[in-house]
């Protein structure tokens, strides 16, 4: 009996073995195909489009978050379920399958996938308190509503002022739209005006990098260089 009850133990582990072997498989699959392929034509720079996580550029002219979509680190909703549940507050595996309603083993390879990303960490203070479990946090700020209202009021009046310039400058802005050839191929300036915005947007991120003042991207340990935060919604009826 005992010889026949260890060989179970030994045949149940083989399977969880091959369990655990498969879905890693799996997962290493994942990740080599998660990176989005984008080519330039020989003897081309390369268009900038408005973000380069659609590009073969690697340049950092968009926003610090690009790489997140270009590396395809949040790929499917399971992942971004799982990083909204543990803003919440710290969570194990098996909480996070519990609420998920999904196997461990899946769970535990998206953990694996958000852990090589860099954008889940283990919750060292939860850990502390309970010792014999792993919990897992997100490793970007989260921003909650309730505990921003004065850095949200503080935007809002920067936005006002950004606004305001931008109006000051819109004779000039159309000026410069004439001198282009734009408007012989039947665009108009309206079409373009996104894209002037997201220019000084740009350049005043960069000067903010080079004078301190802003943090520029962050390489991290697969490779990718993003600063990534998230913010809870705000209350119905603003933006």
């Amino acid at each position: 009996m005992a010889a026949r009850a260890a060989a179970t133990r030994m045949s149940n582990f083989a399977r969880c073995d091959n369990v655990y072997s498969i879905v890693h498989l799996e997962s290493n699959t994942r990740r080599k195909e998660n990176i989005i392929s984008m080519t330039i034509p020989k003897g081309y720079q390369g268009l900038r489009f408005p973000c380069e996580c659609v590009s073969a550029l690697n340049d950092g002219y968009s926003d610090p978050w690009a790489e997140i979509t270009k590396r395809k680190l949040l790929p499917n909703g399971s992942k971004e379920e799982i990083l909204n549940l543990v803003a919440d507050k710290p969570k194990t595996i098996s909480q996070l399958a519990e609420s998920l309603r999904i196997a461990p083993a899946s769970v535990h390879s998206h953990i694996n996938d958000l852990m090589e990303s860099q954008l889940l960490r283990e919750s060292v203070e939860w850990e502390k308190q309970y010792p014999t479990e792993r919990y897992y946090e997100p490793n970007f700020p989260v921003f909650k509503t309730a505990e921003c209202a004065e850095f949200m009021t503080l935007c809002e009046e920067m936005a006002e002022q950004v606004a305001g310039l931008f109006e000051r400058k819109r004779a000039k802005l159309e000026r410069a739209f004439e001198a282009t050839n734009l408007s012989d191929q039947d665009w108009e300036f309206s079409d373009v005006m996104q894209c002037f915005y997201a220019n000084m947007q740009r350049h005043a991120r960069a000067l903010l990098e080079d004078r301190g003042l802003l943090t520029p991207r962050q390489k991290h340990k697969n490779g990718a260089r993003w600063i990534f935060w998230a913010q809870e919604p705000p209350p119905s009826g603003r933006k």
